[in-house]
């Protein structure tokens, strides 16, 4: 299926999921994030992830509100590669860290419920610190850009899973 076509599927499904059906039984807000989960993109197994990660996939996103907060790749292939070889196109966010190919920054959390945010990171690349701007656009819960100074306009990343 092309990327156009899955896109439009995917805003059918959530629209979709904005209509109650009475008797469904089924709250339409869990209709319309399920549809938006890609099913491939899934991690290693649990205890094969850096204990980064492992927080990341295991931070309370609805109770801190920090929708950034998670394992991100630019696609599905990528997430399955997550901390076994060295790569890029990742992005391991937890609510105060950010772990990218060859660089580690640390930011005060953003503002919660925020769908853009604006990190001011300390970051360290080869034993140089830096302090630098990320920002992040939260396209849905799913989907993000993800923006360093050197990287505009940024780069787009889904959001990885483990197998359920």
């Amino acid at each position: 299926m092309s990327r156009t076509k899955t896109i439009a599927l995917a805003a059918v499904l959530a629209l979709a999921g904005c209509v109650a059906h009475p008797g469904s039984g089924t709250h339409p807000a869990t209709s319309a994030r399920a549809s938006l989960v890609d099913p491939d993109a899934v991690l290693p197994p649990q205890v094969l992830l850096r204990e980064d990660t492992v927080t990341a996939l295991t931070h309370n996103r609805s109770q801190s509100r920090l929708a950034y907060v998670g394992v991100w790749a630019v696609d599905a292939d990528h997430c399955a590669m997550m901390d076994q070889t060295s790569f890029e196109g990742f992005a391991v966010i937890t609510p105060d860290s950010l772990r990218q190919p060859d660089e580690t920054c640390s930011f005060v959390p953003g503002a919660p419920g925020e769908g853009s945010v604006r990190l001011e990171a300390s970051c360290t690349r080869n034993r140089k610190i830096s302090n630098r701007p990320i920002l992040v656009e939260m396209l849905n819960s799913q989907s993000m850009v993800l923006s360093n100074d050197a990287d505009r306009p940024g780069t787009r990343m889904i959001r990885c899973h483990l197998q359920r």
